[in-house]
């Protein structure tokens, strides 16, 4: 089977490109695996893509553009990406789109009678759901509700990371969806966690591209907390900062404007070496998001035994057991985050427990079991339908 995936840009290392990665090897194994984007920057998002068949269109933007400019560099775009895609569509049996992002070449995959099946980690904004809950709705939202809802005729299959995003998808596109819980990747590199490495200093973690619903303001205060305090904490927080520059910005100068510089760095992007170091350098990884559907990062500290604080709202407590693999609070509550933390400062015993049981969880929860081994039966059952 020739299976074509599209995924709209591969330049960061997210969850979704990670999502991608793993599902395209499985495949790879016994299937021939394309992969589209519209963007794709090696150096900035994960180095195995570099085994693949990538093809992105060849079209520069236009810096200090025009309206009239935008509109044509648009329009010349989308022809050469109709051109490229329908080539690969042409030499693929089915065609896999993650993110609401590339459902407009759906249209052009069952012009040549291919079956499609998309996958929504978190479904489009503007339908005002999950993270986007709470935006005011407007006319460009409502024209995009109804071509997006326009396109998805073309889609034979939606797959989703969660339940509650199955239960949005019926709310929403009147669909039926299947779960397909995403995996974790079992790092060597990484050093198992068994206690506070010292004492004297807590080390705290988070990571997650830069977007309002990270929730990174609460973090901000509970840190403010320990200062008061006279506890010597720092938070490191990892992810990249490029994709919503004003939300960085925000939470830079909440960070200068309370004086917390020295016990908070944000460092955006990193590579794996860096990566590695700071997982093995924290002693608690928090993940306070605000409807996050899914959350790779809390079971990539699981998977090295880091004790997780994660919002009740994080789609990932699907899978967790609160006070055992993890601690399940309000995102907002900071005096319950804070009071959390000290518990696991001071209760060795509790760490321990922690930690051992969120280790030994993870190693059920692989990217093959879990995802990608689901992902290959789907394809085959609707790639045989249309054999029929």
């Amino acid at each position: 089977m020739k299976v074509l995936i599209v995924v709209n840009e591969l330049n960061v290392r997210g969850g979704t490109h990670k999502q991608v990665l793993r599902l395209s090897e499985y495949l790879s194994k016994d299937h021939e695996v394309t992969i589209y984007t519209r963007i794709y920057e090696p150096t900035k998002t994960y180095p195995e893509f570099n085994q693949f068949k990538i093809v992105s269109p060849n079209v520069k933007k236009v810096s200090k553009k025009s309206i009239i400019q935008k509109i044509q560099n648009r329009l010349k775009f989308c022809k050469e990406e109709n051109r490229i895609f329908e080539e690969l569509v042409k030499n693929s049996n089915l065609v896999n789109i993650h993110d609401h992002k590339g459902i407009r070449l759906a249209k052009i995959a069952k012009k040549y009678n291919k079956k499609v099946a998309l996958q929504l980690n978190d479904l489009p904004y503007f339908f005002l759901e999950g993270a986007a809950k709470g935006m005011q709705d407007n006319c460009k939202f409502k024209m995009r509700r109804f071509y997006f809802l326009k396109l998805l005729k073309y889609v034979d299959e939606i797959t989703v990371n969660v339940t509650k995003n199955k239960d949005l998808v019926k709310k929403c596109f009147h669909r039926d969806a299947k779960v397909f819980y995403c995996g974790v990747d079992v790092n060597k590199d990484l050093n198992k966690h068994e206690q506070i490495q010292d004492k004297n200093k807590l080390n705290l973690f988070s990571s997650g591209v830069f977007f309002p619903y990270r929730n990174y303001e609460t973090l901000i205060q509970v840190v403010d907390k320990f200062r008061q305090n006279e506890i010597d904490v720092h938070l490191n927080i990892m992810g990249s900062t490029e994709f919503d520059k004003s939300y960085t910005s925000k939470i830079k100068n909440m960070i200068s404007d309370m004086k917390l510089d020295d016990y908070i760095t944000i460092w955006g992007q990193v590579d794996e070496k860096k990566y590695v170091e700071l997982h093995n350098n924290a002693d608690i990884f928090l993940f306070i998001n605000i409807n996050q559907s899914w959350g790779l990062a809390v079971f990539e500290a699981m998977s090295c035994g880091l004790p997780v604080i994660v919002s009740e709202s994080v789609g990932a407590i699907e899978l967790l057991e609160d006070e055992k693999d993890a601690i399940i609070v309000n995102p907002e509550n900071v005096d319950k985050v804070y009071d959390e933390i000290i518990k696991l400062m001071e209760n060795n015993e509790y760490y321990k427990k922690i930690s051992n049981s969120a280790y030994e969880a993870v190693k059920k929860f692989t990217w093959d079991n879990l995802y990608s081994s689901k992902m290959l039966k789907l394809f085959k059952e609707i790639n045989e339908e249309k054999e029929k």
